[in-house]
C-alpha cells in the first residue's frame, strides 16, 4: 500500500494481556502504521472518542466488557459503526465465529497468530476501509457536481431568462417607433433597460465565478490592495443602482489601510454586499461603508437602514442548500449565489464575515481581514 502511505492510518489494539499488546504493536509499527493500545473496553472507548481510528484489533476474552459486547456497542454508535473490527481470539468454535460476525466483526485472527497472517489481514482491511472512504468521498463529490449543475440550470432558466425577456420587450417597444425619443416614457424605458442589463450582468458574473469556485478553476492572486481605492471603485460601479432608488451611498475608509487579498474576489465580495444593501433598502434610504484598523485586523462594515432580515432567515444566508432568494424593495431579483460567493471568497482570503440585523431597522455586514 504505497498510496496513501501506511503512516496515514491508525490502528487501535485492545487486549488485556500486555505481552500480546507489545507483540501486535511491534508487528504493526514495523509496517509503518500508527498504533494506539488499550487494556480494556473503557480505555478503548476513551481513545476512540479522542483519536481518529481506521481499524480496531479487538480481543474477545477480556474482564468486564468483553470484545463481542464492545463491538456490539460500537456498531450502535453513529460515530464508530463504520470502523472495521478484527477479533483476536483463541476461540475457534463455529458458534463463536458466527457470533463475532453477527455483532459486526469483519474478520478473525486466531491466537497464537503468525506475523505474516496478521499483517496480510490488516493490510487487506485497511485497503478496503480506505476504498470505502474513497467511494463515499466520490459520491459526495458527484452530489456536489449535480447540485452545481442543477443550480446552473435554475439560474439560466429563471434568473437570467426573465431580465433578458424584459430587455427584449422594452427594445421592441422602442424599435417599433411608438415613443417619442424626448418623452418621459422613452427615458423611463431606457432606465429600465439599463437596470435590467446591469442586473443580468451581475447575475452572470456571480454565476461564472461561483461555477469556477465549485469546479476548482478559480485562481487566487494575492496582492497588496489599498482598501479605500477598492471600496471607492465598488461604489462607483453601484452608484446608478443607488441613484435609481434615491439611496444615499456613502463610504468612509482610512486611506492608509492596505490588505493582502485577491483583488477580484474582494471586489466581488464588496459589490455583492453593497448591492444586497441597496436591494433591501427602501427609496430614499442610506447605505454606509466603513473601513478601519482594529488591533491586528482590518474591519469593513456595510450598514443600511433597510427592511432588515428575520432571525430565521439570517441562518440561511450563507448556506449552500435551499438558498434564500428574497426579492428586493423594488422587486429586484437575485440568484441566491451572491452571498455564497461572499462567504467563500472571504474565507479564501483568511477572513470572516458576520451579519447583524433587525427587521424594519436595517442590516450590517461585518468583514474582518488580517491587517498588513
Amino acid at each position: 500500500m504505497s498510496n496513501p502511505e501506511k503512516n496515514q492510518f491508525s490502528i487501535l489494539v485492545v487486549d488485556d494481556n500486555k505481552e500480546n499488546l507489545k507483540v501486535v504493536s511491534n508487528f504493526l509499527k514495523s509496517e509503518g502504521y500508527q498504533i494506539a493500545l488499550a487494556l480494556h473496553a473503557d480505555d478503548a472507548l476513551k481513545i476512540l472518542r479522542d483519536t481518529p481510528i481506521d481499524l480496531l484489533l479487538l480481543d474477545v476474552m477480556m474482564p468486564g466488557t468483553d470484545g463481542f459486547s464492545l463491538c456490539r456497542l460500537l456498531k450502535q454508535d453513529k460515530q464508530f459503526k463504520e470502523i472495521p473490527v478484527i477479533f483476536l481470539t483463541a476461540k475457534t468454535e463455529t458458534s463463536d465465529l458466527v457470533e463475532g460476525f453477527q455483532v459486526g466483526g469483519v474478520d478473525y485472527i486466531t491466537k497464537p497468530f503468525q506475523k505474516e497472517e496478521l499483517i496480510a489481514r490488516v493490510n487487506n482491511h485497511i485497503a478496503l476501509a480506505h476504498a470505502k472512504k474513497e467511494i463515499i468521498r466520490q459520491a459526495e463529490q458527484i452530489q456536489k457536481i449535480n447540485r452545481t449543475k442543477d443550480r446552473l440550470y435554475s439560474v439560466i432558466a429563471h434568473d437570467i431568462k426573465s431580465p433578458f425577456a424584459n430587455i427584449s420587450m422594452l427594445i421592441s417597444t422602442i424599435s417599433e417607433g411608438y415613443l417619442e425619443p424626448s418623452s418621459d416614457e422613452f427615458n423611463e424605458i431606457l432606465q429600465n433597460i439599463n437596470s435590467s442589463t446591469q442586473e443580468t450582468y451581475s447575475l452572470l458574473e456571480n454565476l461564472l465565478q461561483w461555477t469556477k469556485s465549485q469546479t476548482g478553476d478559480l485562481e487566487q492572486n494575492i496582492e497588496q490592495i489599498n482598501l479605500e481605492s477598492l471600496v471607492a471603485g465598488c461604489c462607483r460601479f453601484l452608484e446608478p443602482s443607488a441613484d435609481r432608488k434615491q439611496i444615499s451611498l456613502k463610504y468612509k475608509v482610512d486611506g492608509e489601510i492596505e490588505i493582502n487579498a485577491d483583488r477580484n474576489m474582494m471586489q466581488s465580495v464588496l459589490q455583492n454586499i453593497i448591492n444586497n444593501s441597496i436591494k433591501f433598502t427602501e427609496q430614499g434610504g442610506e447605505v454606509n461603508i466603513s473601513g478601519s484598523r482594529e488591533a491586528d485586523q482590518v474591519v469593513i462594515r456595510v450598514a443600511d437602514d433597510g427592511i432588515g432580515i428575520s432571525e430565521s432567515n439570517q441562518k440561511k444566508l450563507f448556506v449552500d442548500e435551499g438558498q434564500l432568494t428574497t426579492r428586493g424593495t423594488n422587486n429586484e431579483k437575485g440568484s441566491g449565489l451572491g452571498l455564497l460567493l461572499v462567504k467563500e471568497f472571504v474565507q479564501k482570503n483568511q477572513g470572516t464575515i458576520q451579519v447583524s440585523s433587525k427587521e424594519g431597522k436595517g442590516t450590517t455586514f461585518t468583514i474582518k481581514l488580517p491587517a498588513v
